[in-house]
Protein backbone atom coordinates (compact mmCIF):
# COMPACT_ATOMS: atom_id res chain seq x y z
CA UNK A 1 0.00 0.00 0.00
CA UNK A 2 1.13 3.35 -0.73
CA UNK A 3 0.88 6.32 1.67
CA UNK A 4 -0.17 9.54 0.34
CA UNK A 5 1.27 12.49 1.69
CA UNK A 6 1.27 16.60 1.12
CA UNK A 7 5.17 17.45 0.71
CA UNK A 8 4.49 20.97 -0.24
CA UNK A 9 5.41 22.10 3.91
CA UNK A 10 8.82 20.72 3.28
CA UNK A 11 9.45 21.88 -0.36
CA UNK A 12 8.46 25.78 1.35
CA UNK A 13 11.00 25.06 4.18
CA UNK A 14 14.08 23.65 1.59
CA UNK A 15 13.53 26.71 -0.11
CA UNK A 16 13.91 28.87 2.66
CA UNK A 17 17.60 27.38 3.82
CA UNK A 18 19.80 28.15 1.59
CA UNK A 19 22.64 26.51 3.34
CA UNK A 20 20.40 23.14 2.76
CA UNK A 21 21.55 20.65 0.20
CA UNK A 22 18.48 19.93 -1.58
CA UNK A 23 16.83 16.47 -1.44
CA UNK A 24 13.73 15.18 -3.37
CA UNK A 25 11.02 15.06 -1.00
CA UNK A 26 8.78 12.56 -2.84
CA UNK A 27 12.34 9.74 -1.29
CA UNK A 28 11.66 10.85 1.79
CA UNK A 29 9.57 8.23 3.25
CA UNK A 30 10.97 5.33 1.49
CA UNK A 31 14.30 6.69 3.19
CA UNK A 32 12.78 6.97 6.64
CA UNK A 33 11.78 3.35 5.97
CA UNK A 34 15.39 2.19 4.55
CA UNK A 35 17.08 3.09 7.68
CA UNK A 36 16.16 -0.12 9.97
CA UNK A 37 16.97 -2.16 6.96
CA UNK A 38 20.33 -4.18 8.61
CA UNK A 39 21.25 -5.12 4.67
CA UNK A 40 20.67 -1.42 3.46
CA UNK A 41 22.51 -0.03 6.92
CA UNK A 42 25.47 -2.56 6.72
CA UNK A 43 26.74 -3.53 2.89
CA UNK A 44 29.92 -4.59 4.00
CA UNK A 45 30.06 -8.51 4.11
CA UNK A 46 32.20 -9.48 7.23
CA UNK A 47 31.64 -13.36 7.25
CA UNK A 48 35.68 -13.06 7.72
CA UNK A 49 36.86 -10.51 9.74
CA UNK A 50 37.67 -11.56 13.31
CA UNK A 51 35.25 -9.99 16.22
CA UNK A 52 36.16 -9.50 19.46
CA UNK A 53 33.72 -10.70 22.17
CA UNK A 54 34.04 -10.44 25.75
CA UNK A 55 32.35 -12.86 28.92
CA UNK A 56 28.55 -10.99 27.89
CA UNK A 57 25.97 -13.50 26.61
CA UNK A 58 26.07 -13.32 22.83
CA UNK A 59 22.39 -12.83 21.42
CA UNK A 60 21.29 -13.28 17.98
CA UNK A 61 18.78 -10.77 17.77
CA UNK A 62 21.15 -9.26 14.80
CA UNK A 63 23.69 -10.82 11.61
CA UNK A 64 26.60 -9.07 13.49
CA UNK A 65 27.84 -12.74 14.35
CA UNK A 66 26.90 -14.56 11.82
CA UNK A 67 29.22 -15.92 8.80
CA UNK A 68 26.71 -18.87 7.61
CA UNK A 69 23.61 -20.59 8.00
CA UNK A 70 21.76 -23.37 6.78
CA UNK A 71 17.67 -24.65 7.30
CA UNK A 72 17.73 -22.01 10.08
CA UNK A 73 15.60 -19.55 10.96
CA UNK A 74 15.08 -16.64 13.66
CA UNK A 75 12.11 -16.63 15.96
CA UNK A 76 10.55 -14.13 18.00
CA UNK A 77 9.58 -15.62 21.06
CA UNK A 78 6.43 -13.37 23.09
CA UNK A 79 7.12 -12.45 27.09
CA UNK A 80 4.29 -14.70 28.83
CA UNK A 81 1.51 -11.56 30.25
CA UNK A 82 0.84 -11.95 34.19
CA UNK A 83 -2.19 -13.89 35.17
CA UNK A 84 -3.23 -10.97 37.45
CA UNK A 85 -3.07 -8.26 34.48
CA UNK A 86 -3.59 -5.34 34.92
CA UNK A 87 -1.31 -5.33 38.14
CA UNK A 88 -1.88 -1.67 38.37
CA UNK A 89 -4.90 0.38 37.60
CA UNK A 90 -6.97 3.17 38.94
CA UNK A 91 -8.82 3.24 41.92
CA UNK A 92 -11.63 5.55 40.77
CA UNK A 93 -14.20 4.69 38.88
CA UNK A 94 -15.89 6.47 36.23
CA UNK A 95 -13.86 9.74 35.88
CA UNK A 96 -11.40 8.83 33.02
CA UNK A 97 -8.93 8.62 35.39
CA UNK A 98 -6.30 6.39 34.34
CA UNK A 99 -2.74 4.74 34.23
CA UNK A 100 -0.89 5.34 31.27
CA UNK A 101 3.25 5.51 30.86
CA UNK A 102 5.32 5.13 33.91
CA UNK A 103 8.58 4.25 35.18
CA UNK A 104 9.74 1.43 37.75
CA UNK A 105 13.09 1.13 39.29
CA UNK A 106 14.32 -1.80 41.81
CA UNK A 107 16.38 -0.93 44.52
CA UNK A 108 18.14 -3.20 47.46
CA UNK A 109 16.48 -1.64 50.08
CA UNK A 110 12.59 -1.88 50.42
CA UNK A 111 10.54 -1.16 49.10
CA UNK A 112 12.29 -2.43 45.73
CA UNK A 113 10.28 -1.79 42.87
CA UNK A 114 8.97 1.74 42.64
CA UNK A 115 7.11 3.25 40.18
CA UNK A 116 6.39 6.42 38.80
CA UNK A 117 3.30 6.78 36.34
CA UNK A 118 1.33 9.24 34.66
CA UNK A 119 -2.19 9.87 35.63
CA UNK A 120 -5.71 11.51 34.79
CA UNK A 121 -7.17 14.09 34.69
CA UNK A 122 -6.21 15.28 30.99
CA UNK A 123 -6.56 18.67 31.89
CA UNK A 124 -6.88 20.53 35.36
CA UNK A 125 -7.13 24.06 36.43
CA UNK A 126 -4.37 25.63 38.58
CA UNK A 127 -6.11 28.06 41.03
CA UNK A 128 -2.86 29.71 41.79
CA UNK A 129 -2.48 30.48 37.99
CA UNK A 130 -5.92 30.61 36.74
CA UNK A 131 -4.82 28.23 33.79
CA UNK A 132 -5.57 24.42 32.54
CA UNK A 133 -2.42 21.88 33.17
CA UNK A 134 -1.95 18.58 31.63
CA UNK A 135 -1.81 15.16 33.85
CA UNK A 136 0.16 14.41 36.76
CA UNK A 137 2.72 12.36 38.16
CA UNK A 138 1.68 9.44 41.25
CA UNK A 139 3.50 6.70 42.57
CA UNK A 140 3.54 3.01 43.93
CA UNK A 141 5.62 1.11 45.79
CA UNK A 142 5.82 -2.90 46.40
CA UNK A 143 8.11 -5.97 47.81
CA UNK A 144 7.59 -8.37 44.72
CA UNK A 145 6.95 -6.14 41.51
CA UNK A 146 3.94 -7.83 41.07
CA UNK A 147 1.34 -6.51 44.04
CA UNK A 148 1.27 -2.76 44.66
CA UNK A 149 0.74 -0.08 46.89
CA UNK A 150 -0.34 3.99 46.50
CA UNK A 151 0.81 5.41 49.39
CA UNK A 152 -0.94 8.14 50.90
CA UNK A 153 1.42 10.99 50.70
CA UNK A 154 -1.17 14.01 51.17
CA UNK A 155 0.69 16.36 49.48
CA UNK A 156 -1.37 17.73 46.61
CA UNK A 157 -4.85 18.10 46.04
CA UNK A 158 -5.87 17.82 41.77
CA UNK A 159 -9.64 18.89 41.06
CA UNK A 160 -11.15 15.67 39.80
CA UNK A 161 -9.58 13.33 41.60
CA UNK A 162 -9.31 12.02 45.16
CA UNK A 163 -5.60 10.08 44.96
CA UNK A 164 -3.24 11.09 47.82
CA UNK A 165 -0.03 9.60 45.98
CA UNK A 166 0.55 12.48 43.67
CA UNK A 167 3.91 13.20 43.73
CA UNK A 168 3.71 16.15 40.71
CA UNK A 169 0.87 17.62 39.67
CA UNK A 170 1.14 18.42 36.46
CA UNK A 171 2.97 16.85 33.33
CA UNK A 172 3.99 13.40 31.58
CA UNK A 173 6.89 11.34 33.27
CA UNK A 174 8.85 11.12 30.08
CA UNK A 175 12.44 10.02 31.52
CA UNK A 176 13.81 9.21 35.07
CA UNK A 177 17.27 8.42 36.39
CA UNK A 178 18.29 7.61 39.58
CA UNK A 179 22.27 8.52 40.62
CA UNK A 180 23.27 7.64 44.00
CA UNK A 181 26.76 8.39 43.30
CA UNK A 182 25.23 12.29 42.00
CA UNK A 183 27.23 14.73 44.73
CA UNK A 184 24.56 16.77 45.42
CA UNK A 185 22.35 14.57 47.21
CA UNK A 186 19.34 17.11 46.59
CA UNK A 187 19.75 15.93 42.98
CA UNK A 188 20.17 12.04 42.81
CA UNK A 189 16.87 11.75 41.12
CA UNK A 190 16.02 12.99 38.09
CA UNK A 191 13.31 13.21 35.53
CA UNK A 192 11.97 15.11 32.16
CA UNK A 193 8.80 16.10 32.56
CA UNK A 194 6.38 16.92 29.29
CA UNK A 195 4.63 19.93 30.57
CA UNK A 196 1.91 22.11 28.97
CA UNK A 197 -0.33 24.79 30.48
CA UNK A 198 -3.27 26.97 28.26
CA UNK A 199 -5.73 29.76 29.40
CA UNK A 200 -9.17 27.93 29.10
CA UNK A 201 -11.26 27.42 25.74
CA UNK A 202 -8.27 26.72 23.85
CA UNK A 203 -6.41 29.92 25.48
CA UNK A 204 -2.36 31.22 24.35
CA UNK A 205 -0.05 28.95 26.37
CA UNK A 206 0.92 30.32 29.57
CA UNK A 207 3.73 27.18 29.91
CA UNK A 208 4.46 26.05 26.48
CA UNK A 209 5.01 22.92 25.51
CA UNK A 210 8.29 21.33 26.30
CA UNK A 211 10.50 19.14 28.07
CA UNK A 212 11.23 20.30 32.01
CA UNK A 213 14.34 18.95 34.09
CA UNK A 214 13.19 18.14 37.81
CA UNK A 215 15.54 16.82 40.54
CA UNK A 216 14.91 15.44 43.62
CA UNK A 217 16.58 13.49 46.60
CA UNK A 218 14.19 10.76 46.90
CA UNK A 219 12.04 10.45 44.02
CA UNK A 220 8.71 11.76 45.98
CA UNK A 221 9.35 15.43 46.45
CA UNK A 222 10.68 17.13 43.31
CA UNK A 223 11.89 20.57 41.89
CA UNK A 224 11.56 22.04 38.51
CA UNK A 225 12.16 25.15 36.33
CA UNK A 226 8.70 25.71 34.13
CA UNK A 227 10.09 28.82 33.34
CA UNK A 228 12.01 27.39 30.26
CA UNK A 229 12.12 23.62 28.74
CA UNK A 230 15.38 21.98 28.13
CA UNK A 231 13.78 20.34 25.13
CA UNK A 232 10.61 22.25 22.82
CA UNK A 233 8.04 20.21 21.78
CA UNK A 234 6.64 19.37 18.71
CA UNK A 235 4.24 22.09 17.89
CA UNK A 236 3.33 21.00 14.51
CA UNK A 237 2.16 24.17 12.72
CA UNK A 238 4.13 26.84 14.76
CA UNK A 239 7.31 28.06 13.58
CA UNK A 240 9.33 30.68 15.15
CA UNK A 241 11.98 32.50 12.87
CA UNK A 242 13.55 35.57 13.80
CA UNK A 243 11.65 36.33 16.63
CA UNK A 244 8.64 36.18 14.64
CA UNK A 245 5.45 33.45 15.00
CA UNK A 246 3.88 32.12 12.00
CA UNK A 247 1.27 29.19 11.65
CA UNK A 248 1.49 26.73 8.88
CA UNK A 249 -1.89 24.84 7.23
CA UNK A 250 -3.04 22.49 9.96
CA UNK A 251 -2.18 19.85 7.37
CA UNK A 252 1.01 20.70 6.80
CA UNK A 253 4.08 19.40 9.13
CA UNK A 254 7.38 21.44 8.73
CA UNK A 255 10.59 19.31 8.05
CA UNK A 256 12.56 19.65 9.75
CA UNK A 257 10.07 19.30 12.64
CA UNK A 258 10.38 22.01 15.10
CA UNK A 259 10.70 20.17 18.11
CA UNK A 260 10.30 16.61 19.66
CA UNK A 261 6.59 15.37 19.78
CA UNK A 262 4.83 13.68 23.50
CA UNK A 263 5.50 10.31 23.04
CA UNK A 264 9.59 11.11 22.98
CA UNK A 265 11.27 8.54 25.69
CA UNK A 266 14.44 9.14 27.81
CA UNK A 267 16.63 6.35 29.07
CA UNK A 268 19.80 5.46 30.33
CA UNK A 269 22.61 4.08 28.47
CA UNK A 270 24.67 2.07 31.53
CA UNK A 271 26.99 1.03 28.45
CA UNK A 272 28.68 4.51 26.87
CA UNK A 273 27.74 6.77 30.30
CA UNK A 274 25.03 8.79 27.87
CA UNK A 275 21.52 9.86 28.25
CA UNK A 276 19.40 9.04 25.24
CA UNK A 277 15.94 10.46 24.03
CA UNK A 278 14.11 8.49 21.54
CA UNK A 279 12.28 11.34 19.75
CA UNK A 280 8.90 11.26 18.02
CA UNK A 281 8.80 12.99 14.91
CA UNK A 282 5.86 13.51 12.74
CA UNK A 283 6.52 13.49 8.52
CA UNK A 284 3.85 15.42 6.41
CA UNK A 285 0.55 13.79 6.94
CA UNK A 286 1.50 13.17 10.70
CA UNK A 287 2.92 10.25 10.34
CA UNK A 288 4.31 9.32 13.44
CA UNK A 289 8.38 7.99 13.36
CA UNK A 290 11.38 8.01 15.49
CA UNK A 291 14.65 9.18 16.11
CA UNK A 292 17.36 9.42 18.72
CA UNK A 293 19.99 12.01 20.22
CA UNK A 294 22.32 11.57 22.81
CA UNK A 295 23.49 13.98 26.16
CA UNK A 296 26.08 13.85 28.84
CA UNK A 297 24.07 16.04 31.22
CA UNK A 298 20.56 16.20 29.95
CA UNK A 299 21.01 19.89 28.82
CA UNK A 300 23.26 19.53 25.94
CA UNK A 301 21.95 17.40 23.41
CA UNK A 302 23.02 15.72 19.83
CA UNK A 303 21.53 16.44 16.49
CA UNK A 304 18.71 13.56 16.23
CA UNK A 305 19.08 10.97 13.78
CA UNK A 306 16.25 9.12 12.00
CA UNK A 307 15.81 5.37 13.32
CA UNK A 308 12.36 3.97 12.77
CA UNK A 309 9.28 4.43 10.21
CA UNK A 310 6.46 2.48 9.24
CA UNK A 311 7.83 -0.78 7.33
CA UNK A 312 4.66 -1.08 5.07
CA UNK A 313 1.60 -0.09 4.65
CA UNK A 314 -0.02 2.73 6.29
CA UNK A 315 1.82 1.63 9.65
CA UNK A 316 3.75 4.24 11.82
CA UNK A 317 5.94 3.91 14.84
CA UNK A 318 3.82 5.56 17.64
CA UNK A 319 6.59 5.11 20.62
CA UNK A 320 9.63 3.41 21.09
CA UNK A 321 11.69 2.58 23.90
CA UNK A 322 15.02 0.88 24.47
CA UNK A 323 17.55 -1.00 27.20
CA UNK A 324 21.09 -1.95 27.29
CA UNK A 325 21.59 -5.40 28.08
CA UNK A 326 24.46 -7.77 27.81
CA UNK A 327 26.82 -5.07 25.86
CA UNK A 328 24.44 -4.44 23.31
CA UNK A 329 20.81 -2.57 23.00
CA UNK A 330 17.43 -4.03 23.02
CA UNK A 331 14.70 -2.10 21.85
CA UNK A 332 10.71 -2.15 21.40
CA UNK A 333 8.78 -0.61 18.81
CA UNK A 334 4.85 0.15 19.10
CA UNK A 335 3.90 -0.22 15.48
CA UNK A 336 0.49 1.63 15.30
CA UNK A 337 -1.89 0.00 12.79
CA UNK A 338 -3.82 2.54 11.15
CA UNK A 339 -6.39 0.29 9.63
CA UNK A 340 -7.60 -1.81 13.02
CA UNK A 341 -9.02 0.82 14.74
CA UNK A 342 -9.53 4.56 15.73
CA UNK A 343 -7.85 4.16 18.96
CA UNK A 344 -4.60 3.99 18.16
CA UNK A 345 -4.13 0.28 18.32
CA UNK A 346 -0.40 -1.10 18.35
CA UNK A 347 1.20 -4.40 19.06
CA UNK A 348 4.94 -4.39 19.29
CA UNK A 349 8.03 -5.83 16.89
CA UNK A 350 12.01 -5.52 18.30
CA UNK A 351 15.12 -4.22 17.30
CA UNK A 352 18.68 -3.71 18.28
CA UNK A 353 21.43 -1.82 18.37
CA UNK A 354 25.15 -2.41 18.72
CA UNK A 355 26.07 1.25 19.20
CA UNK A 356 22.74 2.89 20.25
CA UNK A 357 22.57 5.58 17.08
CA UNK A 358 22.62 2.90 14.41
CA UNK A 359 19.02 0.35 14.99
CA UNK A 360 17.45 -2.44 12.27
CA UNK A 361 14.47 -4.28 13.04
CA UNK A 362 14.36 -8.32 14.63
CA UNK A 363 12.49 -10.47 12.69
CA UNK A 364 10.90 -7.77 10.97
CA UNK A 365 6.96 -8.02 10.65
CA UNK A 366 6.86 -10.44 13.43
CA UNK A 367 5.47 -9.28 16.55
CA UNK A 368 7.14 -9.39 19.62
CA UNK A 369 3.74 -8.71 21.81
CA UNK A 370 1.11 -9.44 19.48
CA UNK A 371 -2.93 -8.93 18.96
CA UNK A 372 -5.08 -10.93 20.70
CA UNK A 373 -7.28 -11.76 17.99
CA UNK A 374 -10.36 -13.00 20.37
CA UNK A 375 -10.14 -9.23 21.78
CA UNK A 376 -11.29 -10.93 25.55
CA UNK A 377 -8.74 -9.00 27.47
CA UNK A 378 -8.19 -5.51 28.43
CA UNK A 379 -4.32 -5.32 26.27
CA UNK A 380 -5.76 -7.14 23.47
CA UNK A 381 -5.34 -4.10 21.22
CA UNK A 382 -3.21 -1.84 22.91
CA UNK A 383 0.33 -2.50 23.94
CA UNK A 384 3.41 0.01 24.87
CA UNK A 385 6.13 -1.18 26.97
CA UNK A 386 7.75 1.75 29.46
CA UNK A 387 10.40 -0.45 32.10
CA UNK A 388 12.07 -3.81 31.02
CA UNK A 389 13.88 -5.05 34.51
CA UNK A 390 16.68 -7.81 34.79
CA UNK A 391 15.06 -10.01 38.07
CA UNK A 392 16.90 -13.06 38.90
CA UNK A 393 16.66 -14.75 35.75
CA UNK A 394 13.82 -13.28 33.81
CA UNK A 395 13.54 -10.54 32.03
CA UNK A 396 10.10 -7.85 32.96
CA UNK A 397 8.59 -5.86 30.95
CA UNK A 398 6.58 -3.21 32.53
CA UNK A 399 3.92 -1.96 29.67
CA UNK A 400 0.61 -0.03 29.34
CA UNK A 401 -2.41 -0.82 27.54
CA UNK A 402 -6.30 0.12 27.65
CA UNK A 403 -8.99 -1.77 25.71
CA UNK A 404 -10.65 -0.58 22.91
CA UNK A 405 -14.16 -0.89 21.75
CA UNK A 406 -13.09 -4.06 19.88
CA UNK A 407 -12.80 -5.07 23.77
CA UNK A 408 -15.68 -3.40 25.37
CA UNK A 409 -17.87 -4.43 22.72
CA UNK A 410 -16.98 -7.85 23.47
CA UNK A 411 -19.39 -9.87 25.76
CA UNK A 412 -16.55 -12.20 26.20
CA UNK A 413 -14.47 -9.33 28.01
CA UNK A 414 -13.96 -10.44 31.61
CA UNK A 415 -15.70 -7.70 33.81
CA UNK A 416 -12.52 -7.51 35.80
CA UNK A 417 -10.73 -6.31 32.26
CA UNK A 418 -13.14 -3.58 31.64
CA UNK A 419 -10.18 -0.72 32.59
CA UNK A 420 -8.96 2.44 31.53
CA UNK A 421 -5.35 3.07 30.72
CA UNK A 422 -4.04 0.38 33.32
CA UNK A 423 -0.48 -1.35 33.75
CA UNK A 424 0.53 -4.77 32.90
CA UNK A 425 3.49 -7.06 33.59
CA UNK A 426 5.31 -9.80 30.94
CA UNK A 427 8.12 -11.59 31.41
CA UNK A 428 10.43 -14.04 29.81
CA UNK A 429 13.53 -16.09 30.53
CA UNK A 430 17.07 -14.28 30.13
CA UNK A 431 18.29 -13.91 26.53
CA UNK A 432 15.01 -15.23 25.26
CA UNK A 433 13.78 -12.72 22.72
CA UNK A 434 14.50 -14.42 19.71
CA UNK A 435 15.88 -17.86 18.47
CA UNK A 436 17.85 -19.13 15.95
CA UNK A 437 15.64 -22.69 15.33
CA UNK A 438 15.82 -25.47 13.63
CA UNK A 439 13.14 -28.04 12.79
CA UNK A 440 13.21 -31.64 11.33
CA UNK A 441 16.15 -31.04 8.96
CA UNK A 442 19.55 -30.36 10.72
CA UNK A 443 20.02 -26.38 10.71
CA UNK A 444 23.62 -24.51 10.87
CA UNK A 445 24.60 -21.35 12.33
CA UNK A 446 28.38 -20.40 11.90
CA UNK A 447 29.68 -17.62 13.87
CA UNK A 448 32.24 -15.08 12.53
CA UNK A 449 35.75 -15.86 13.82
CA UNK A 450 35.88 -15.13 17.38
CA UNK A 451 38.71 -13.42 19.46
CA UNK A 452 38.10 -14.36 23.23
CA UNK A 453 39.19 -14.95 26.60
CA UNK A 454 37.73 -18.04 28.39
CA UNK A 455 37.97 -21.61 28.46
CA UNK A 456 34.19 -22.68 28.96
CA UNK A 457 31.83 -22.60 26.40
CA UNK A 458 27.69 -22.30 27.65
CA UNK A 459 24.79 -21.92 25.39
CA UNK A 460 21.10 -20.95 26.16
CA UNK A 461 19.14 -23.16 24.36
CA UNK A 462 15.63 -25.31 23.86
CA UNK A 463 16.21 -28.85 23.01
CA UNK A 464 12.82 -30.93 22.18
CA UNK A 465 12.68 -34.77 22.99
CA UNK A 466 14.41 -36.42 20.53
CA UNK A 467 16.35 -33.37 19.09
CA UNK A 468 19.97 -32.16 19.98
CA UNK A 469 22.51 -29.41 19.50
CA UNK A 470 26.17 -29.59 18.88
CA UNK A 471 28.74 -27.36 18.48
CA UNK A 472 32.15 -27.62 16.10
CA UNK A 473 35.12 -25.26 16.44
CA UNK A 474 36.42 -24.16 12.89
CA UNK A 475 39.37 -22.14 11.87
CA UNK A 476 39.54 -18.67 9.93
CA UNK A 477 39.41 -20.75 6.47
CA UNK A 478 36.28 -22.68 8.10
CA UNK A 479 38.20 -26.16 8.64
CA UNK A 480 37.28 -28.22 11.91
CA UNK A 481 39.61 -27.91 15.00
CA UNK A 482 41.14 -31.25 15.15
CA UNK A 483 39.32 -32.39 18.38
CA UNK A 484 36.65 -29.77 18.35
CA UNK A 485 34.27 -31.14 15.74
CA UNK A 486 30.83 -32.06 16.17
CA UNK A 487 31.66 -35.42 16.42
CA UNK A 488 33.93 -34.60 18.98
CA UNK A 489 30.90 -32.88 21.05
CA UNK A 490 29.30 -33.97 23.79
CA UNK A 491 25.49 -33.80 22.55
CA UNK A 492 23.88 -30.63 24.20
CA UNK A 493 19.96 -32.00 25.27
CA UNK A 494 17.29 -30.52 27.20
CA UNK A 495 15.66 -26.56 28.19
CA UNK A 496 17.99 -24.43 30.07
CA UNK A 497 19.15 -21.01 30.49
CA UNK A 498 22.87 -21.92 30.82
CA UNK A 499 23.80 -25.75 29.64
CA UNK A 500 27.34 -26.53 29.10
CA UNK A 501 29.24 -27.56 26.17
CA UNK A 502 32.28 -29.71 25.84
CA UNK A 503 34.33 -31.78 23.83
CA UNK A 504 35.62 -35.56 24.24
CA UNK A 505 33.34 -35.96 27.81
CA UNK A 506 34.69 -33.06 29.43
CA UNK A 507 37.39 -30.46 27.50
CA UNK A 508 37.01 -26.67 27.41
CA UNK A 509 38.70 -24.05 24.75
CA UNK A 510 41.51 -24.12 26.91
CA UNK A 511 43.62 -25.66 23.70
CA UNK A 512 41.93 -22.23 21.91
CA UNK A 513 43.39 -19.43 23.97
CA UNK A 514 45.28 -16.70 21.73
CA UNK A 515 43.46 -17.90 18.49
CA UNK A 516 41.07 -16.26 16.63
CA UNK A 517 38.20 -19.06 15.40
CA UNK A 518 34.51 -19.78 14.63
CA UNK A 519 31.46 -21.76 16.32
CA UNK A 520 29.85 -24.01 14.04
CA UNK A 521 26.31 -24.53 15.99
CA UNK A 522 24.55 -28.06 14.68
CA UNK A 523 20.78 -28.36 15.74
CA UNK A 524 18.28 -30.16 15.08
CA UNK A 525 14.65 -29.51 16.49
CA UNK A 526 16.24 -26.79 19.01
CA UNK A 527 16.09 -22.93 19.72
CA UNK A 528 19.59 -21.83 20.28
CA UNK A 529 19.14 -18.26 21.97
CA UNK A 530 22.67 -16.85 22.68
CA UNK A 531 26.03 -18.22 23.70
CA UNK A 532 28.88 -16.90 25.68
CA UNK A 533 32.85 -17.87 26.48
CA UNK A 534 34.10 -17.53 30.57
Amino acid sequence: MVVAVNMTAMKYEQAENPLAESFDPDQLITAWRNMANEQVMFPMDMSTIPVRIDHCRQLFVDNYLIADTEHVTRRTHEPQRHPDNPIVRSAEENIGNGIAIGFVLQFDEPPCFRMWYVSDPKHHLREDEGDLIRYMVCYATSDDGIHWDKPNLDMYTVPGTEQRNIVLPYGTLQGLFYEPEEPDAQKRFKALICVEARLPDRGPHTIPEGYYLHTSPDGIHWQGDLSRYKIAGLESTRRVRRGVVTYLDKKMIPYPNNGIGDSSIFWSDTIRGKYICDVKFLLPGKLRCRGIMESDDLIHWTRPVPTFFGREGQNQIYGHTGFAYQGIYIGMRYVYVVERTEHHSNNIELDCSRDAKVWTRVAAGEPFMGFNPRHDTWDASKVRPFSILEVGDEIWIYYGGKPTALETENPDLPKSHHSDNAIGLATLKRDRFVSIQARDQVGMLQTRPLTFRGTRLHVNADVADGGELKVAVVNRDGQVVPDYGAVQCDTVRGDGIDLPVTWNGGAGLDALQGRSVGLRFELRHADLFSFWID
